[in-house]
């Protein structure tokens, strides 16, 4: 099994599940510990040290996404990258977050795309040897856009193609990409639209670790309105995961031209303010919220329609809760195992 961007928040987490589980595959994890995103390098290089204590993996850092053709394309790699009778990518690689995105767009080109383009080439050429190759790519919920109105999911049949951010547009056009090489050279893959993440080791930048961070250090937070006026879909990282895994494996419809789409979501809108509340019940504090105006812009949010992803993935669901996940990352946060990651 391949891992690009494997000592990222999403990636390190499935090499190490991969790697203990009962038929653990060999695993092969490619990160070019990119700077410009929002992991410190310190942060990956932590990831790498817990992957090499671990038995069956192999860790490139600083490795191009040009490596995963030579994983792909050699007799050795393709032995040890078998599961299923396939051979596996997870491509993760990406500059993740619109902050990062829309500050260096070009980057995000390169890191989003041009990573997606060499993972796909490398799998069309491995396709001679094998029948077929799985490719999981990493998508976005961010690809929708924001809608108005919170009861109104986002299903995998609707348009993404007026996107709202830097982010979203490279994102698509690595969706793209995919199609074109699944329906044309004969790839096998499963795009994976993941919404909001949150949990242990997560991204520095993200509204969960920043709220966990404030309450814990005994800082008050900042509500800009109400919080009614924005929400999420959030998704513990166990639970992303599990769906990863399963869409490594998966079947495609015949009919599908080797292509399927899911989304990795929560299945509901969580409002600021419930995030806000939960948080603080995680963390064991109340009072903790000053109140300021509402920002003009703030509105709107967007959540995943997660019965396609249930029917495809063999009956997945998020099995993780809001609370029981920031419980969870509460608890690594104020433990030692987090020492290494709480200065970002």
């Amino acid at each position: 099994m391949i891992i690009t961007g494997g000592l990222g928040f999403i990636g390190a987490r499935l090499a190490e599940r991969l790697a203990t589980s009962a038929d653990a595959p060999e695993v092969v994890v490619l990160d070019d510990v990119d700077a410009g995103g929002p992991y410190p390098a310190a942060w990956k290089r932590a990831n790498a040290a817990r992957l090499r204590a671990l038995a069956g993996v192999e860790v490139r850092e600083g490795a191009d996404a040009r490596e995963t053709a030579d994983a792909l394309t050699t007799a050795d790699a393709l032995t040890t990258a078998r599961r299923g009778g396939r051979a596996g990518v997870a491509h993760l690689a990406a500059r993740s977050g619109l902050a990062s995105a829309t500050a260096d767009a070009a980057g995000a080109v390169r890191a989003n795309v041009g990573t997606t383009a060499e993972v796909l080439a490398a799998a069309a050429a491995a396709s001679e040897d094998w029948d077929r190759v799985r490719v999981v790519v990493a998508s976005s919920g961010a690809v929708y856009g924001d809608r108005e109105d919170a009861r109104t999911p986002s299903e995998v049949g609707d348009a993404c193609d007026a996107p709202t951010s830097t982010y979203a547009a490279t994102k698509r056009a690595s969706e793209l990409l995919a199609r074109v090489y699944a329906e044309q050279f004969g790839v096998s893959v499963v795009v994976a639209r993941i919404f909001t993440v949150y949990g242990e080791r997560g991204r520095p930048d993200m509204a969960v670790w920043k709220f966990i961070r404030q309450l814990t250090s005994g800082a008050k937070l900042t509500r800009f309105g109400d919080g009614t006026d924005t929400w999420r879909d959030y998704v513990h990282v166990d639970d992303v995961v599990d769906a990863l895994i399963r869409a490594l494996t998966c079947e495609i419809d015949e009919g599908s031209n080797n292509y399927a789409v899911v989304n990795v979501a929560g299945g509901k809108p969580v409002f600021l303010s419930e995030l806000i509340d939960a948080c603080e019940r995680a963390c064991g504090r109340t009072g903790a919220v000053e109140q300021s105006p509402g920002r003009p812009g703030d509105v709107g949010g967007t959540y995943g329609d997660i019965r396609a992803t249930t029917e495809l993935l063999d009956g997945w669901m998020p099995r993780v809760s809001l609370d029981e996940g920031l419980r969870r990352t509460v608890e690594w946060w104020r433990s030692s195992a987090a020492d290494e990651y709480r200065d970002p």
